[in-house]
């Protein structure tokens, strides 16, 4: 596995300034989620577990649990999985997954299955994706361990294998919680350097994506100077798109949702060295927003404001279309493209 820099979500000078700061703005060193990004509705503080039926445990506080149970993380980690899986989405499946991770912050993530009615399967998005999602919203840049309600499916394993320090990352499942590996769990893998010849930055390393607006997208984007929600969410969804994870095809793509209350939420393109259990920026979105609250259901996401260049290998337009003809019918479909 290559050596790596720190991953950051980069909010570059300019583009930034128009964009009330839900998540912290870095540039080089993480800035990481405080307990004010993750606003929990009153009827999930019916939780009386650690987790409060929040999405994030700040550090100070992870800090507190682990001394009162002799720095234990593995068992505090084990022992949130199932509040974390009372928050997943899985009106197909009705199977529901937590995943809980301590960061290098010292804070707590959580990720849940999210399932999409009306859909093919494979636009699922699992626990564990959305953990890493989430981790990468917050700004954080390593994951010490991760545990979750059942053994990780095949199509997480790879998917896990794109992140820095994969061979580090403890995975915690079963009955006696014992720590596990990717090495344990994946033997002999398919992985990054199977697909690239040279080093370069893998999951949560920063990525710098050379992509900006064609003369089209500023035209439409100056056509709607006046609408505030638009322009952030057009903004974001650059945004992600200079810092997506996509080295094997760099087909780079961003998106962002605006909901019918106003709020704009944002996720990048993340591939997989296997390519299936990649994470279209659209999906990507719906984690930013599961995870903070801002979607109690589907048909509040208004319009959906796409980033990506026109004719690239991988485009997304086309799923998100279908998604959103399912999930959100009067949604609007926006596609900025990219040069």
């Amino acid at each position: 596995m290559q050596s790596m820099h720190r991953q950051v979500h980069l909010r570059t000078s300019k583009l930034r300034k128009i964009i009330v700061g839900r998540r912290p703005a870095s540039t080089g060193a993480a800035s990481v989620a405080t307990e004010q990004s993750y606003a929990v509705p009153p009827k999930i503080k019916e939780d009386n577990s650690p987790l409060k039926g929040r999405f994030m445990i700040p550090a100070v506080e992870v800090r507190q649990l682990l001394d009162a149970r002799g720095n234990n993380f593995e068992e505090l980690l084990f022992s949130l999985i199932t509040p974390a899986s009372k928050l997943a989405r899985p009106p197909i499946s009705g199977y529901f997954v937590g995943a809980v991770a301590l960061g290098g912050s010292g804070n707590v993530y959580v990720g849940v299955n999210i399932e999409f009615p009306g859909t093919p399967l494979n636009n699922s998005i699992h626990a564990e994706q959305c953990l890493l999602v989430n981790c990468l919203h917050s700004g954080e840049t390593s994951m010490q361990a991760l545990a979750v309600s059942a053994a990780p499916c095949g199509h997480c394993r790879q998917f896990y294998a794109e992140i820095k320090d994969a061979d580090a990352l403890e995975y915690i499942f079963g009955r006696d919680a014992k720590p596990k590996f990717l090495a344990d769990l994946l033997p002999e893998r398919f992985g990054p350097s199977d697909l690239q010849d040279e080093p370069f930055p893998l999951l949560l390393e920063p990525q710098r994506n050379p992509v900006t607006w064609n003369l089209d997208a500023e035209a439409m984007v100056a056509i709607r100077a006046d609408d505030q929600e638009f322009q952030r969410a057009a903004t974001e969804a650059l945004v992600e798109a200079r810092q997506c994870y996509a080295p094997y095809t760099s087909c780079y793509s961003g998106a962002a949702l605006i909901t019918t209350s106003g709020q704009v939420y944002s996720g990048g393109y993340i591939e997989s060295a296997a390519y299936n259990p990649s994470l279209s920026p659209f999906h990507s979105a719906v984690v930013d927003a599961v995870t903070h609250f801002g979607l109690p259901t589907y048909d509040q996401v208004r319009e959906v404001v796409l980033a990506e260049r026109p004719g690239a290998l991988v485009q997304h337009v086309d799923n998100i279309r279908l998604l959103l003809s399912r999930i959100a019918p009067a949604a609007k479909l926006t596609v900025l493209p990219l040069v």
